[in-house]
């Protein structure tokens, strides 16, 4: 039976809805409130509301019935304590298993609880460390509270000031040295996503001044290559890059070889301040060899060989910038990391620079017409293709991709493709298709 569809609802019967859905709310929290009340006295009782009533404002009826408002009462003043005091620009972090002759409340699990600045990637990130190390998470709680704070850092006013990240999550029961190591690594998480909110701006801006810079730059490329890269580089800085990290990279002299050093006090983000590694020598670098064989290209896109600790987790994306000599070799590069946005991954290759090109390339070598469906048959294998696939392949790998599954379509049979990385640090990149 087809449903018919509601009218909309006047702006009288919005009013109504949000109300109830508030009285539900409030019935919920009622019992808690009371409870904080009682708990607070009345000189803490203002702040105490405040910090319970946002913390629990998204509380469900399938969610209360995990404590009783006594002991969610008594969670939301160990919380608010805990919070009380926090250095300006750092986190509070702890980890403990909640025992009710001391916390006034327990839990089957480990309670692993934050206070930090409101930023981006938070609770992704978090997440994201727990999920990668096995630990489950039960219960999630993330409320954006506004505190204020004297110059200490304690709180002076619950409901004002500027917002702050408030996390409370239930995981899997942890012992107290596996507790330790993973408060570390949540640190450790926590700092990356500061060092990346902070550089952000710094990141953005340098792609932008190395998209003006690469038009005056000497390059044995012509002039519409260039501008190419340049149109990728302003495209990627338009909200279709996360920027994760920033470093730059020269190719030295050391021994009797050609290595490709990092400039550490170049470091934004997640490279700011880490160590680079072991210089490569250039003569194993494929990006860098590759120019030798007459492949010059001003924009290496690829992936790094290190996986994201923020955000989403993956392999990061990887965009190097790269600066030549009068003779036309490869002296240096400037390296961003991060994650290509969602919003690059849903545009069509013809709307991407650089991809465009290579597009239009394999349309046009595959001597189709594009009034013919097999032309209209490689446009739609071509649109469907990963983005990653678009983005590190050369027109050559694209074309064989595309072209390769087009000749599938009608046999009942797989084949696998091979790419190789640029940097030659993954042996191949494989995809079948069957």
């Amino acid at each position: 039976m087809t449903k018919k569809a509601s009218a909309p609802r006047t702006t009288t019967q919005r009013k109504q809805v949000r109300g109830e859905s508030h009285a539900s709310e409030s019935r919920l929290l009622d019992p808690i409130l009371d409870a904080i009340r009682k708990r607070a006295g009345k000189r803490g009782e203002a702040d105490a509301v405040a910090f319970a009533g946002t913390f629990y404002q998204r509380l469900s009826e399938d969610e209360l019935p995990a404590h009783s408002a006594d002991a969610w009462a008594a969670l939301a003043a160990d919380f608010l304590e805990f919070a009380r005091l926090r250095k300006p620009g750092t986190a509070n972090v702890r980890l403990f298993n909640p025992v009710a002759a001391k916390h006034g409340w327990e839990s089957a699990h480990t309670v692993l609880q934050i206070v930090n600045d409101d930023m981006p990637f938070l609770v992704d990130s978090v997440m994201m460390a727990l999920a990668e190390r096995g630990i489950g998470v039960h219960v999630l709680g993330h409320p954006i509270l506004r505190v204020s704070r004297d110059k200490a850092g304690r709180i002076t006013k619950v409901g004002e000031g500027g917002p702050e990240s408030m996390m409370s999550l239930e995981i899997d029961r942890l012992s107290a040295a596996d507790s330790a190591a993973i408060e570390r690594a949540i640190r450790d998480v926590l700092a990356d996503v500061r060092g990346i909110v902070e550089d952000w701006p710094a990141m953005r801006d340098r792609m932008l001044a190395i998209t003006e810079d690469l038009g005056k730059r000497r390059m044995p490329v012509s002039d519409a290559v260039r501008a190419e890269a340049q149109a990728f580089l302003g495209w990627a800085a338009a909200d279709h890059f996360t920027f994760l990290g920033y470093r730059e990279y020269k190719v030295k002299k050391q021994g009797g070889d050609e290595v490709l050093a990092a400039d550490p006090a170049t470091g934004l983000g997640l490279l700011r301040g880490r160590e680079s590694g072991k210089p490569r020598k250039v003569a194993s670098l494929t990006a860098y060899t590759m120019q030798q064989a007459g492949h010059v290209d001003p924009l290496i896109l690829t992936k790094t060989n290190s996986r994201a600790t923020v955000h989403r987790p993956g392999y990061m994306d990887y965009i190097g910038v790269l600066s030549y000599d009068a003779d036309g070799r490869p002296v240096a590069e400037q390296r961003f990391i991060g994650l290509y946005t969602s919003s690059a991954y849903t545009r069509r290759p013809w709307e991407i620079p650089l991809v465009r090109e290579r597009h239009e390339a394999v349309m046009a070598k595959s001597g189709l017409a594009p009034t013919g469906h097999s032309w209209k048959a490689l446009r739609h294998i071509v649109e469907k293709l990963p983005r990653d696939e678009l983005f590190q392949s050369s027109e050559a790998e694209l074309f064989e991709l595309a072209t390769g599954v087009l000749s599938l379509q009608e046999r009942v049979r797989s084949k696998l493709f091979l790419r190789h990385d640029r940097y030659g640090r993954f042996p191949v990149v494989a995809k079948a298709v069957g």
